[in-house]
């Protein structure tokens, strides 16, 4: 897993996501719409602005483009003389008569009729538009006709389905459709006049009913996305928490596992915030960006494809710049780097210089280097100087082609105004999906490496397990036996034991005493088989604890650890760990054997008082006690603690003596001693140092004999044995 590509697991990690398979594919649902409504916004966009410019008025034959009425006059002549004198009957107010309509329908060639009958041939082509997308019925139609005057009545969109089949344009059909399925787009009022303005209210309500579904959809992928990732990132983080429980070297050192809380934490919240964006802005930009292109190739292919590429030279010329100047600029700030080293030399000459009358020689050389670190700096910020006005030049002068083209072509009435709009914002929009796409690329590349850390740790085997068949441990009675054990320190394989044998009789108090706390920890890991010896065995009564149950073993150990004694809960909770088998009464016993009930009792809300986290909101020896009571609630065999390292008032001293006196006898007890006092009253001490132990015996024999003791046990008390 250590050489497992990131792509790889953060496809892993992407599985998670099935888990809440609805929320994922309801996110992509609504990514994939809010895309889609952003391009109908920009219909609406087109469809505004075609109507702020012709106020939706249906133009005469005069009043098209030279190219449209080419095309018109191209298209007559196509038609059979029966087809035309079909169409001229749309003409009203009144029919054609009968001369002119044998006339207009025997003309192969329109270049010489009069202005007015050019227009009945238009008027009547438009009713033949008309009637083609099916718009109204022939009483309709003949309404919107009527009129010496038609080409000055609002007509709302069908000015527009006019125009765009005048000039043959492939969204024609589009519209048509549009039309026949919204009359109040062209008839919502019998009154001509009106009906601009119903149009236009339409065209803002349309604008302001896609606002609130493009928004609620994007709500919607946002919300589904923080479902589906969420839960994701919930169970990565479950698996790590139990994987912790299983991995013996996680709980080595004495801060805890922190190689698991960096994984629980930053790891995971970078693949959940990787997910995220792969969900929203990943999946869906693309989309719209393709989206945005094929609508922009539909509105004018020709002008879409110079675009396209006029930012792809941009781009690669740019990027050559970019690439340039950032190459320059490295090289200048590391010359610069050894320039300014060599003038620190100088600086530094001052002594050199007095001494042997250097001032002019020095200050030349000074004044060379100011020279040379200018020069270097000067092309640094030059290049930084330039680079982006480079880029904004080259995209400024693209951006002025094009839009010289554009107007090229609105004023030769190959397109017209509105569509020139909506295909400038589609082509503008397109930036910003490339943008969150770019920027999310970032995020998951973050999210890819972190997902590598997670599925290595999550795939790391464990090392302390309980083996098929393993026995119950018994109540310890007669000794724990270390055996030859030797411990690797997990990650830096540095050996913190080596070879270590020593015996600790049932019913004793030993201290472990040595100036590397990494050392002394171990010995006591290995008892509760936090992790397991590299080499050797250790015993509880002849039982090697590679062969007993965990559960057997732990019930008759309690730990009393400086870095875990209390978490973010209720008192109560803290002495009972939540276990209904200890009921109040149990565990205020407890407290008070522990000389903890008294504090207690004046807490806000007493045994039911929350702790702050990490016991901020207790003193360390408040801590202290209420971890003691937690270890006397269990009623264990064996008891392991580690005393604080900070100063303690008397009373505390007075009250923490009183509760070994009463709670040890019977009982086994390892310290980790910090006071005086709990070193005296040991029965046996172990000296521990470099891995080995080199010493044991009580207090005054070790102070006397051992010249290590007597070293450790100055640089701990000296300053103490006064008080104590």
């Amino acid at each position: 897993m250590d050489n497992e590509p990131a792509p790889n697991a953060f496809a892993k990690a992407c599985t998670y996501l099935n888990y809440n398979a609805v929320a994922k594919w309801a996110a992509h649902g609504a990514g994939v719409g809010s895309a889609f409504v952003f391009v109908l916004l920009l219909v609406v966009l087109m469809l505004f602005t075609d109507l702020l410019v012709t106020r939706g008025r249906i133009p005469n034959f005069h009043a098209l483009s030279a190219q449209q009425q080419e095309r018109f006059k191209n298209k007559w002549a196509t038609l059979d003389p029966a087809e035309r004198k079909r169409q001229l009957a749309y003409f009203v107010p009144a029919p054609v008569p009968a001369e002119d309509a044998d006339k207009l329908k025997d003309l192969s060639s329109l270049d010489d009729l009069p202005r007015a009958q050019l227009d009945l041939l238009w008027r009547a082509n438009v009713g033949e538009v008309l009637r083609h997308y099916d718009i109204g019925n022939d009483e309709k139609r003949a309404e919107l006709l009527g009129g010496r005057d038609y080409d000055e009545i609002d007509r709302g969109v069908l000015s527009l389905l006019v125009r765009y089949d005048a000039n043959g344009e492939r969204l024609t059909p589009m519209f048509g459709t549009v039309a026949r399925w919204n009359p109040w787009m062209w008839n919502a009022a019998n009154d001509p006049a009106s009906r601009i303005k119903t149009y236009l209210i339409g065209l803002l309500l349309a604008a302001f009913l896609l606002t609130i579904l493009g928004t609620g959809l994007n709500v919607l992928m946002r919300d589904m996305a923080a479902r589906a990732t969420t839960e994701a990132a919930t169970r990565l983080r479950r698996g790590v928490y139990h994987h912790t429980f299983r991995l013996g070297t996680l709980a080595f050192r004495a801060l805890g596992p922190s190689e698991a809380v960096t994984v629980f934490t930053r790891h995971v919240e970078a693949v959940h915030d990787a997910l995220f964006v792969r969900l929203t802005v990943y999946f869906r930009e693309p989309i719209k960006f393709i989206l945005l292109l094929l609508f922009a190739f539909v509105v004018d292919m020709y002008l879409t494809l110079a675009f396209l590429i006029f930012a792809v030279l941009v781009w690669i010329i740019g990027g050559q710049i970019s690439a340039y100047f950032r190459r320059t600029g490295k090289l200048a700030t590391n010359r610069a780097g050894e320039r300014l080293t060599v003038m620190r030399e100088s600086l530094m000459l001052m002594r050199l210089v007095k001494c042997y009358l250097m001032e002019a020689f020095n200050q030349a050389r000074v004044e060379r280097q100011l020279s040379q670190y200018a020069r270097i700096q000067l092309v640094r910020l030059r290049g930084e100087a330039l680079s982006q006005p480079i880029l904004l030049f080259l995209a400024m002068l693209c951006a002025l082609n094009l839009l010289f083209v554009a107007g090229v072509i609105v004023l030769n009435g190959y397109m017209g105004v509105a569509r020139m709009v909506a295909l400038t914002t589609a082509l503008i929009s397109l930036y910003r999906p490339l943008e969150l796409w770019f920027a999310a690329r970032r995020i998951l590349r973050r999210g890819a490496d972190s997902a590598r850390q997670v599925f290595r740790f999550l795939e790391r085997k464990s090392e302390v397990g309980q083996v098929v068949g393993a026995e119950f441990l018994p109540p310890l009675t007669k000794r724990i036996e270390f055996d030859k054990v030797s411990l690797a320190e997990p990650g830096s394989q540095r050996m913190l034991l080596e070879d270590v044998s020593l015996t600790i009789p049932a019913g004793q108090r030993v201290g472990l005493i040595g100036a590397d706390d990494l050392e002394k920890h171990a010995l006591v890991y290995l008892i509760a088989r936090l992790l397991d010896p590299s080499a050797g065995e250790i015993r509880i009564d002849k039982h090697n604890l590679r062969w007993v149950t965990l559960d057997s073993l732990r019930a008759q150990v309690a730990t009393v650890l400086q870095h875990n004694l209390v978490f973010h809960d209720t008192v109560a909770n803290n002495i009972g760990c939540g276990d209904s088998a200890y009921t109040l009464p149990h565990i205020i016993e407890a407290a008070k054997v522990a000389h903890a009930h008294h504090f207690i009792q004046s807490l806000p809300e007493g045994y039911e008082t929350p702790i702050g986290e990490l016991g901020h909101s207790l003193t360390v020896d408040q801590q202290f006690r209420i971890a003691l009571a937690r270890a006397i609630l269990r009623d264990p065999a064996l008891l392991i603690i580690e005393e604080p390292s900070v100063t303690l008032d008397e009373d505390v001293k007075n009250l923490l003596d009183d509760t070994f006196t009463r709670m040890l006898p019977g009982r086994t007890a390892i310290f980790l001693p910090h006071r005086i006092s709990t070193i005296r009253s040991c029965d046996q001490l172990f000296l521990v140092h470099k891995g080995h132990v080199v010493a044991a015996g009580v207090h005054k024999e070790l102070l006397t004999e051992n010249p290590l003791y007597r070293h450790l046990h100055y640089l701990e008390f000296n300053e103490m044995v006064e008080q104590l």
